[in-house]
């Protein structure tokens, strides 16, 4: 495995493929995306007020409010992980594919593959589609430590950033707010810039092995010790496992610095508050319990 410029690479894909080639897979990655965008919003906030009843006090402080929502986070990101991954192996199959393929042909090229593998001949069933999380593992991996690291460090840079011009400015002077006016809506994409580098360095080798495991040509997937085993033992050593660090760390720079910046700026055309999202999640909420009482009731 040799690492090559990213400019390289695109002029490679374009000379061999068209321009086309850049585009390979967006289909399954938009999938992936939303699956990942849609799960982990939601159950993290499940997760955070379930655990904020059952276990917060008021003793515990901002430190025990950190730690109920890693912890969520946490959780939501192996809820999140077990829906994404077949559409993780999916995409990192059709990334290595010569010509573009929508997803179904991919899913029907994939599952082809893993019964000749096994000398199959029997028609299809469920249980056919178990390969399909065999990136299980490794998404979570990935997924656990970028999320974490992600909110961690915006959470923490964003309020020294604010802190700092707070305490440089005048008496009378209207506190800077994360997300709020131009100065906090430029914190927020700054913190989140960063927050999205420090995430890809941290989740990425888990990333490599995910891409090296699930897209091997034989329909097998490789063991994960395996290619750490042959990365490591190469040339580079440990800095093997961060080869192409580089691409992935400018497209979260933009990419999560972009998130943040756009959810606080849409709050702020439309003026939503902490208190209107609060509200708002209050009623989902009370639905979830008023569900789990009618059934606790029947039971």
């Amino acid at each position: 495995i040799e690492e090559v410029g990213t400019i390289d690479i695109i002029k490679s894909l374009i000379t061999l493929r068209g321009i086309g080639s850049l585009f390979q897979s967006a289909d399954i990655t938009f999938l992936a995306s939303l699956v990942f965008g849609s799960f982990g919003f939601g159950a993290t906030e499940l997760f955070r007020r379930s655990f904020t009843e059952q276990f917060y006090s008021e003793s515990s402080g901002q430190t025990g409010e950190e730690i109920i929502l890693l912890t969520a986070a946490a959780l939501a990101t192996l809820v999140t992980a077990a829906a994404a991954a077949p559409f993780e192996v999916l995409r990192v199959k059709s990334m290595g594919l010569v010509s573009a393929k929508g997803w179904k042909e991919v899913l029907d090229l994939f599952l082809e593959e893993k019964k000749k593998s096994a000398n199959s001949t029997s028609p299809f069933k469920p249980k056919d589609l178990l390969p399909l999380w065999g990136g299980f593992a490794p998404t979570v991996s990935r997924e656990l430590p970028f999320a974490v690291t992600k909110f961690l460090v915006f959470d923490l840079l964003a309020k020294a950033i604010v802190g700092l011009i707070n305490s440089n400015i005048g008496e009378g002077a209207i506190p800077i707010k994360v997300g709020s006016g131009t100065v906090g809506l430029a914190v927020s994409a700054a913190s989140g810039a960063v927050a999205g580098v420090a995430g890809a360095i941290v989740s990425h080798p888990a990333d490599l092995i995910l891409t090296l495991t699930s897209s091997s040509k034989d329909g097998e997937n490789a063991d994960w010790k395996d290619v750490v085993s042959e990365l490591v033992n190469r040339e580079g050593s440990i800095s093997n496992l961060f080869i192409g660090l580089q691409a992935r760390s400018v497209f979260f720079f933009l990419v999560i610095g972009l998130q943040f910046f756009l959810y606080d700026y849409v709050k702020n055309i439309f003026q939503v508050g902490s208190d209107d999202l609060s509200l708002v999640l209050d009623v989902f909420y009370a639905v979830r319990q008023g569900l789990m009482m009618d059934v606790t009731t029947i039971s």
